[in-house]
């Protein structure tokens, strides 16, 4: 390009036009063609030998060998032998490969998922707290309880403005007041980490309860209690639920009303059996019976598209088929 300008200038076009044609500014072109010297800069604050020299042989010295850069920083600075700040001897020391690598360790505590639990025969009493709003601005936090697998919803208490370690345990009392005898054997207290569900009165009056501690989630992963935030997007966003709330008495209304219409629904990862139905124990009679009607309803099409294909009636009886 500075060649090409500098052709442009002795066939008699200005410096400015030729620069213009390259969209770069004549001082920048005239800098290129003069370019001045690079200094080579020196800070003024940079060690001196004598000191890196002094760090090198602090962190072979018996006593901090194997010790933090910190240990060897304090040392230089309480003996006198160099003062240096720490990211001036973890510097010295990166040069020469005196700095062990950072190792991340993985903790070693294995974490039990909630699944797990459920696969080894525990009922898992599961609880949470969301946030509703009336139109005038009153906050109000519902606190649903439920009982997994069955997945049946217990009770749902509230709390005004925020959930205190009373209100929760409270409301899973209340609860637990009305699960089935037989479910009370195996049975944990499984939720996340929020503030209310980790205080010391929540663990401890639960552990009374139950007769075991309290199951939490890993931090900052909702899938580990992902049924009751599956629940709680229901809870506000039902069919029935009412567009807006003009008055507090209107969100316990709904929040007393939504237990009845929960459990007498068919849910899905019950294979569309009502949780009122998995709790009281016919979600396998029904699951067999549907298999029974489907069973028969096959046989019967199938029979009748025999008697279209060879204008032939045969008895259910004697027709064989595959298995579904």
């Amino acid at each position: 390009m500075v060649n090409i300008i500098k052709e442009s200038i002795t066939e008699g076009v200005s410096q400015k036009t030729a620069c213009e044609i390259f969209g770069i500014n004549p001082r920048k072109f005239r800098r290129w063609v003069n370019p001045k010297p690079a200094k080579q800069r020196v800070a003024w604050n940079k060690l001196l030998e004598h000191e890196r020299q002094a760090i090198e042989d602090a962190a072979w010295s018996s006593e901090l060998i194997g010790k933090p850069l910190s240990h060897i920083y304090v040392h230089g600075h309480e003996s006198g032998m160099f003062h240096a700040s720490l990211s001036s001897v973890y510097r010295i020391l990166k040069a020469k490969d005196m700095v062990k690598p950072l190792e991340y360790r993985r903790k070693t505590t294995a974490y039990i998922s909630a699944h797990a639990l459920l696969d080894e025969g525990f009922s898992l009493l599961c609880y949470d707290g969301t946030q509703f709003r009336t139109d005038s601005g009153v906050n109000i936090w519902a606190i649903p309880v439920m009982i997994l697998p069955q997945r049946y919803l217990l009770h749902i208490g509230h709390a005004v403005n925020s959930i205190s370690s009373e209100d929760l345990t409270r409301t899973v009392q209340e609860a637990h007041a009305l699960i089935p005898e037989h479910l009370t054997a195996k049975l944990l207290a499984h939720s996340d980490r929020g503030s209310a569900m980790k205080s010391r009165y929540t663990k401890k009056t639960l552990k009374e309860l139950l007769g075991a501690p309290v199951h939490f989630g890993r931090p900052h992963t909702p899938d580990d209690q992902a049924w009751i935030e599956s629940f709680i997007k229901t809870l506000k966003y039902h069919r029935a639920a009412p567009q807006a709330f003009s008055l507090v008495d209107d969100i316990i209304r709904w929040l007393n009303r939504f237990p009845d219409i929960y459990n007498n629904d068919p849910h899905s990862s019950l294979n569309y059996v009502t949780p009122l139905q998995a709790l009281s124990g016919q979600k396998e009679v029904i699951l067999n019976q549907r298999k029974r009607n489907l069973e028969m309803a096959r046989l019967l099409r199938y029979t009748a598209w025999q008697t279209s294909q060879h204008g032939s009636h045969r008895e259910p009886s004697e027709v064989t088929m595959q298995p579904a």
